[in-house]
């Protein structure tokens, strides 16, 4: 019991330089979004500035060993719990419209993305397996579909790693287009939401490029954005199908065999936001509650974001190359593109 306890104490104290990092480019963060506001409501973004902080501190003076852990932590662990908590501020019901909703706008934009980024990918020179791994991170969930799809269609590390490299700078680079584009278009908090959520690539991007327009949009951006990555087990499970009947009759070089998993494939998080969101519609969570978890919400939230901009290296980013770049760039216009126009077509507002 002993050794456990001081185990634990030893990876609690790992993470401490990571986290005191986060928290010196988070609160002045805060501070800066408490102080600029215009009849009571911020003008600048707290997520934008601990996301820009750490961008900056990472590619100018470089991010210390000694911090690897708490930052790794943070995008790892708390944003995920900051997300989970973002359940509390909705009943079942809202997470059942919003999601139910935008079921079919996200089943044919994934559809359309897919094959879509895919024919454009080839067409650009790019392998089967890298266009595969950039049409899925466009149209599921980023970085984590590409992480899940790589092994079920025998990627290598290289097809991995440039796929990863795509999907990320585009995603950061959606973070402040779209509220800029959501601002210019005069588009409600609830279009918003259900937009950045459908189009936008990784779960963290999703909240935080919500919240950057208003709680709101980030509440319902998280609903549509955790009900599209629902659909990652079933697209897995179609490629791996459509993969290994071409491995089988020996086509495009794919090896047949090797060892599949399934799991992780749906974030167990998901269950968690789904879990507060039921607490919260039996009116088991009162209102200071409620106004406590929102607060503790938005703080891990902010910690994870600003692990993100430690984490980004623009120089990698950089060292993508130019035909992943251009295919990155097309999937991330006709994602956005597509999406808008079919919310339009369908009347939400």
């Amino acid at each position: 019991m002993g050794e456990r306890v001081r185990q634990t104490l030893t990876v609690l104290i790992g993470h401490l330089p990571g986290l005191g990092l986060l928290l010196v480019l988070g609160v002045p963060a805060l501070i800066l979004q408490a102080h600029f506001t215009v009849s009571g409501k911020p003008v600048v973004s707290a997520v934008a500035l601990v996301m820009v902080f750490g961008l900056v501190l990472r590619n100018l003076a470089g991010m210390p060993t000694s911090c690897l852990r708490g930052t790794r932590f943070a995008v790892t662990r708390l944003l995920r719990i900051g997300i989970v908590l973002l359940g509390a501020q909705l009943s079942l019901g809202e997470v059942l419209r919003s999601g139910g909703q935008s079921l079919l706008l996200i089943a044919t934009c994934i559809i359309l993305a897919i094959l879509v980024v895919h024919r454009l990918s080839v067409w650009m020179g790019l392998s089967e397996r890298l266009a595969t791994l950039i049409g899925v991170g466009t149209s599921i969930c980023g970085v984590s579909a590409v992480v899940a799809t790589a092994p079920v269609i025998q990627a290598k590390e290289e097809e991995t790693a440039l796929a990863v490299g795509t999907i990320a700078a585009f995603g950061l680079l959606a973070l402040f287009v779209y509220p800029l584009l959501g601002t210019a278009l005069g588009l409600s908090d609830h279009v918003f939401g259900i937009w950045a959520g459908v189009a936008v690539n990784d779960t963290s991007q999703v909240v935080a490029t919500g919240l950057m327009y208003s709680q709101h949009a980030a509440e319902i951006a998280t609903v549509v954005k955790l009900t599209r990555n629902l659909f990652m087990a079933p697209v897995i499970l179609v490629l791996n199908a459509a993969y290994m009947r071409r491995a089988a009759s020996g086509g495009s070089g794919f090896a047949s065999g090797g060892n599949r998993t399934y799991r992780n494939i749906v974030p167990v998080f998901v269950l968690g936001f789904l879990g507060m969101a039921v607490l919260n519609s039996l009116g088991i969570l009162g209102l200071q509650a409620r106004h406590l978890l929102r607060s503790l919400s938005g703080f891990l939230i902010l910690l994870g974001i600003g692990g993100v901009g430690l984490g980004t290296d623009l120089a990698a980013v950089r060292r993508i190359g130019l035909k992943p770049f251009y295919a990155g760039l097309c999937a991330a216009v006709f994602m956005a593109a597509v999406s808008y126009t079919l919310i339009a077509l369908v009347g939400i507002e």
